[in-house]
């Protein structure tokens, strides 16, 4: 009877220790189902940097191949092709004979909403919260694949509808209409003696981006072209000279410095004058860069209301008539005739 009774509490105790054993493994795979894949959603960022890129190749050649994502991702063959796989699989991209790609209208749609989330947010944390330019891009790119689109409206409501991000971009509308400004890399621009005003700078290379920054090379800011010798081109700004790399000149985006600009509205019938800038900001910015008045496009100034208001003026091949407070908020430099 004893050894029945040692028997039976032994195998009760076995059954109830299995019994807590298939609880607890029941329990935690139902924990891990109910957990987000930080894998995956790490593979979906991954995939959305990588249609960004891709969204920069088709503006530049509409249709790229691996080999052109590898070297501006600056990762191998193999990463390239599996993170092409994925953009494939989302129907972002198409695979072409030969192996040449394309972004279809999905990924052209989803590469603009991420790259106007991404200057908007930049936008936001330098007027906003004080961050310099050499810091916000890795936070930006962050955020961007997190931000709503209601969010994102809200947040351009919020700046007053910006027309560039902090490093001298355009930020697109929502609907997806950009428009690309006038403008060259210092070192094709290069001419000694001449004045440059920075357009834009390179925002991809923050630590390049922060010694850029240090040196006062920033957008808006005018420059003057001393000499460039082998490799080094000197500048000056101000009374301080500036020498740097020519491949750091490939990260400076420049158009021409006016030297006196002044109000459109003040040019007589018959002048030609180039925009170089546009006062005011928000939604009337950039529904005057919409009508072609973008800096570095010629205008004809055609003729005036028996009233002197409004004036029509030529652009870009196209009569646009402006009231005269509108056309004072575009700043010219006039033109002489050839």
């Amino acid at each position: 009877m004893l050894i029945f009774s040692h028997w039976f509490w032994s195998v009760l105790s076995f059954f109830f220790a299995a019994l807590w054993l298939w609880t607890f493994l029941r329990q935690h795979r139902e924990k891990k189902k109910k957990l987000p894949s930080v894998s995956t959603d790490q593979n979906y960022i991954e995939a959305e940097d990588a249609l960004k890129a891709a969204y920069h190749l088709h503006e530049k050649k509409k249709d790229w191949d691996s080999k052109d994502l590898s070297l501006i991702l600056g990762i191998s063959d193999n990463l390239t092709n599996g993170l092409v796989d994925v953009l494939i699989d989302f129907k972002w991209a198409k695979k072409e004979r030969k192996g040449k790609l394309h972004l279809t209208e999905k990924g052209k749609q989803r590469g603009r909403e991420l790259i106007r989330a991404h200057r908007l947010w930049e936008k936001y944390l330098v007027t906003r919260k004080g961050m310099s330019l050499d810091e916000v891009h890795s936070e930006a790119n962050r955020v961007e694949h997190e931000i709503t689109s209601e969010e994102l409206e809200k947040l351009d409501n919020e700046l007053g509808y910006p027309a560039w991000d902090p490093h001298g971009q355009f930020i697109s509308e929502p609907d997806g209409k950009t428009m690309s400004l006038p403008k060259h890399s210092l070192s094709e621009a290069w001419q000694s003696g001449s004045r440059m005003r920075i357009v834009s700078l390179n925002d991809e290379y923050s630590p390049l981006l922060a010694q850029l920054v240090a040196l006062g090379l920033k957008p808006g800011v005018d420059v003057e072209l001393v000499n460039r010798k082998q490799n080094i081109l000197s500048l000056r700004i101000d009374d301080k000279n500036i020498p740097i790399a020519e491949i750091t000149a490939n990260h400076i985006f420049v158009a021409p410095s006016p030297i006196l600009p002044m109000p459109l509205g003040e040019l007589p019938i018959g002048s030609r004058a180039q925009v170089t800038d546009i006062k005011g900001g928000g939604k009337h910015q950039r529904r005057m860069l919409d009508m072609g008045f973008v800096p570095g496009a010629e205008i004809s100034v055609i003729r005036k209301a028996p009233l002197g208001d409004p004036i029509e003026y030529r652009v870009k091949g196209t009569a646009v008539a402006l009231r005269q407070k509108d056309a004072d908020t575009v700043l010219v430099e006039e033109l002489n005739d050839k």
